[in-house]
């Protein structure tokens, strides 16, 4: 690998923590025992997928869970077990960023939603640093705020289009197999940090 002059960052189990066990216990906790019938990593019922693409709101969300399981649960129950993906940021990854950020141009391509983004942005300012999250970067790119989502290859390309850059001189950091793959096949040098792996100890190797 070389001539890697833009770098793309993935956030969940890249930059920041998330255990989808955690957030099926948390569902369980408030009587939703099939939540991975509805959401897991790689499958996802439209209201989810709705959500991450920002086609429905917070309350239409939180309405239709409540659709979906027919249980009249509270919007701050159904917070609660959503967010309890989140568990926290990778400190020492972060603080690599911070020390490249000027070497490369540096972004984040994120699946998420308007509810997840609100909870990290807050965590990050309040408990990691002193400076806001999306001054790490020189585009954060979330899915909800796009319209699309990994690992539709158009979103890729989007990315690509808006910034000017090449997919050649671009690496791609996520840990999911499917997005690695959609990266890749727009030209796009990839990184799969499989578990176990860390930005800090593994991405000099490919730049």
């Amino acid at each position: 690998m070389s001539n890697v002059k833009n770098l793309i960052f993935d956030l969940g189990n890249v930059l920041y923590d998330i255990d989808f066990k955690k957030m099926h216990a948390a569902f369980v906790s408030i009587g939703i025992e099939d939540i991975d019938n509805y959401f897991t990593l790689n499958k996802s019922h439209q209201l989810f997928l709705d959500l991450e693409m920002g086609f429905v709101n917070e309350q239409a969300f939180y309405e239709g869970v409540r659709t979906l399981v027919n249980l009249p649960l509270t919007n701050e129950q159904i917070k609660f077990a959503w967010n309890a993906l989140l568990l926290g940021f990778r400190k020492n990854s972060i603080e690599w960023i911070e020390q490249n950020n000027t070497q490369y141009n540096t972004f984040l391509y994120s699946n998420t939603n308007q509810i997840h983004q609100d909870h990290f942005i807050a965590e990050f300012e309040n408990k990691v640093a002193a400076y806001p999250f999306v001054s790490l970067f020189k585009t954060p790119y979330y899915s909800h705020e796009m319209g699309m989502r990994k690992p539709d290859p158009a979103s890729f390309n989007f990315i690509l289009e808006k910034e000017g850059l090449l997919a050649a001189e671009t690496l791609f950091i996520d840990d999911n197999e499917p997005n690695i793959i959609a990266a890749a096949s727009v030209g796009l040098q990839v990184l799969h940090l499989k578990e176990g792996m860390s930005v800090e100890k593994d991405i000099e190797a490919y730049l």
